[in-house]
C-alpha cells in the first residue's frame, strides 16, 4: 500500500510502501504522477519503504509502464529502505529514468529528504 506523506508539495510526490504493493495501488498512485508531470514537466519521488512484502506481477508492470511513460519527466527519486533487496530494486529502477535515483538507509532520512527536495 501507498501512503502519501506529509512532505508532497509541488512537483515533490513522497510516498511510504507497507505491505505487499497491488495493481490498484498504483491505480490511485499513478494519476498523481501524471497530473504533477503536466502541472510542473519533471517530478521528484520520495520513496520510503517501511515494510514491503512483495509487488504482484501487475503492480510491477504498471510500475514499469509508470516509468517508461515518464522516462524524461522524472528529476530524482530518493529510495530510503533497510535491505540489500530494496537498494537493489533501487538500482534497477535507474535506467527506466532520465533523472538522479540515489538510495539512503533509514538512518539518513533527513538526508533523503534534503536531498530530494534540492
Amino acid at each position: 500500500m501507498f501512503k502519501i506523506i506529509d512532505i508532497t508539495e509541488r512537483e515533490l510526490i513522497a510516498l511510504e510502501v507497507e505491505g505487499k504493493l497491488s495493481e490498484e495501488d498504483y491505480n490511485k498512485i499513478t494519476p498523481l504522477i501524471d497530473k504533477a508531470v503536466t502541472d510542473f514537466g519533471k517530478v521528484k519521488l520520495y520513496i520510503q519503504l517501511n515494510y514491503v512484502d512483495g509487488i504482484a506481477p501487475k503492480a510491477f508492470w504498471e510500475d514499469v509502464k509508470t516509468y517508461l511513460r515518464h522516462f524524461n519527466h522524472m528529476k530524482k527519486i530518493a529510495v530510503i529502505g533497510k535491505s540489500r533487496w530494496e537498494k537493489l530494486w533501487s538500482e534497477l529502477a535507474a535506467p527506466f529514468i532520465s533523472g538522479e535515483v540515489k538510495y539512503f538507509e533509514f538512518t539518513a532520512i533527513d538526508e533523503a529528504r534534503e536531498w530530494v527536495k534540492d
